[in-house]
């Protein structure tokens, strides 16, 4: 493509290169922007699929380890006539020197540090301020297209494993619920993780001991957890993208908060049902989940009880 012709077409680089649940909270403001022009969403190759799903939007790959450089460069074959920049971190804002960017996404740190020290408050929605950064005031919640069936009987999943430790729902947690899905409900129950986390999910799902446990290990992608996703009654996730695939592929979902919650932005009410055990002032205490447990006793995912996790999440099937 010439760089004439594209700028004959007016394009709008969208720049949001990581991770997935942003990528997912980027796509109204995609849409947005879509509705009059030709919108590129520069995003890391993984999540190309997520973006695929986004209507009217074309992916484009940047590779993770091309730095500002390579973004530079792609931008300069792109040619977009504007940028809007969701990441604004120090790669996208030098790959951007000179260029037309019409917003920029600004994080509050101020106020997330505030609230992750215990001082109260929460974070606008990182959704709305997508929308923001693109020149819009309101915007619709994320929507992906779906590609594949609904189910045809009662399928839970549930997400196991995550980068951060504390954020993880625990195992035992998992294999019991998963028990009481099945004994209870007579439901189907797909133990999902990501790469690196095959042995987490074997071994949850081996102790289940319950027939009708499968999983899903990131074996085909984020579009085959997609596949996945879209097979289900329900998903019982941590504060996770998966959590944020679901919402947006019209799967309920029930979003279990440990050491984070929605006051960190990342969920509106409506657009996920949420449970946590107890209320704890130290919650939430980092912005990603965290490894280690600053009181040392880990209360926020010790103290979830099985069966209340069950129960909440089945009445949302009731709504």
């Amino acid at each position: 493509m010439t760089s004439s012709s594209a700028r004959d077409r007016g394009i709008t680089a969208v720049l949001r290169l990581h991770s997935l649940g942003d990528v997912v909270l980027a796509q109204p403001a995609a849409e947005e922007l879509a509705g009059s022009g030709r919108v590129s969403f520069v995003t890391s190759s993984e999540y190309l699929p997520v973006v695929r799903r986004m209507e009217g939007v074309e992916p484009v790959p940047h590779r993770r380890n091309s730095g500002a450089a390579g973004l530079r460069s792609l931008l300069g074959e792109l040619a977009p006539e504007r940028i809007v920049d969701l990441q604004n971190n120090l790669t996208t804002r030098i790959a951007t020197l000179g260029m037309t960017v019409r917003g920029r996404f600004s994080l509050q740190r101020g106020l997330r540090k505030k609230i992750l020290a215990g001082g109260g408050g929460t974070m606008p929605s990182r959704r709305l301020e997508y929308l923001r950064a693109a020149g819009f005031s309101s915007g619709d919640m994320p929507v992906l297209s779906r590609n594949g069936p609904g189910p045809d009987r009662l399928t839970v999943g549930i997400a196991a494993g995550s980068r951060w430790r504390l954020k993880s729902i625990p195992e035992g947690v998992i294999a019991e619920a998963a028990r009481l899905f099945i004994d209870l409900h007579g439901a189907e129950v797909v133990i999902t993780g990501g790469p690196g986390e095959e042995g987490t999910v074997a071994g949850v799902a081996a102790s289940v001991m319950r027939g009708g446990v499968s999983t899903y290990c990131g074996e085909d992608g984020i579009e085959g957890l997609m596949r996945v996703i879209e097979g289900l009654s329900l998903l019982v996730s941590p504060d996770s993208g998966p959590a944020h695939l679901a919402a947006a592929l019209g799967v309920p979902v029930m979003v279990v908060f440990t050491s984070t919650s929605p006051a960190l932005g990342f969920w509106e009410d409506g657009y996920a049902s949420f449970f946590s055990s107890g209320s704890l002032e130290c919650r939430p205490c980092h912005r990603h989940g965290g490894q280690v447990c600053r009181r040392g006793d880990e209360e926020c995912r010790r103290s979830i009880v099985p069966l209340e996790l069950v129960d909440s999440a089945m009445g949302i099937m009731d709504r």
